[in-house]
């Protein structure tokens, strides 16, 4: 027995009215109460639910609106007609300034797409502009013309670099502040040396 009811203790069932559990029941037994007059020994009793009571909900009295005396209008405040006319001021700004914002990246998107074609443009110029000098067919045809033949073996052409580096300035170079700088400089040479 005792075993039986460590086995039933996790499958007890509660009996409840409304909300409220009173008594634990093992699934498989009825429960067993005392025998009274009328009933068997064997029948499960059930208790009788007390009825309920409905509580009685105080009355609402309807809402009473106080008796505010309203204000007449006063004058409009100097601080609200400046705010005022500040608020619709910033407001304006915003407006014309995103309108301003529009049209900057309006124009941003055309001179991208200009940049672009320029951009295909100029490959097919240059591409053009090579073939147009192309090396081998200006050989061809000044050759064939006879304006240009190729060197022979015997033609030898030397370059003499033995001479030293000199430099060669242009005429102007005597005049205006530079020569005037250049005369101060060669004086105080002269000093110096």
């Amino acid at each position: 027995m005792a075993t039986q009811r460590r086995n039933n203790k996790s499958t007890r069932k509660y009996r409840t009215y409304g909300s409220v559990a009173y008594q634990p029941e093992p699934e498989l037994e009825p429960v067993r109460a005392p025998a009274r007059k009328g009933q068997t020994a064997g029948s499960p009793v059930r208790r009788p639910e007390p009825p309920r009571r409905t509580q009685a909900r105080p009355r609402r009295r309807p809402a009473v609106r106080p008796n505010i005396q309203v204000r007449s209008q006063s004058a409009v405040s100097l601080f609200a007609v400046v705010g005022l006319f500040s608020v619709l001021a910033c407001a304006l700004l915003l407006v014309v300034s995103c309108a301003q914002l529009a049209m900057a990246n309006h124009d941003i998107v055309e001179l991208r797409s200009t940049l672009a074609d320029l951009q295909d443009k100029n490959r097919t110029l240059r591409a053009e502009y090579e073939l147009v000098y192309d090396l081998e067919a200006i050989e061809k045809q000044f050759l064939s013309d006879g304006t240009m033949v190729r060197p022979g073996a015997g033609q030898t052409v030397y370059l003499d670099l033995s001479a030293g580096d000199n430099v060669v300035y242009y005429d102007g170079a005597g005049e205006g502040l530079s020569g005037l700088l250049q005369r101060v400089q060669r004086f105080f040479d002269g000093l110096l040396s």
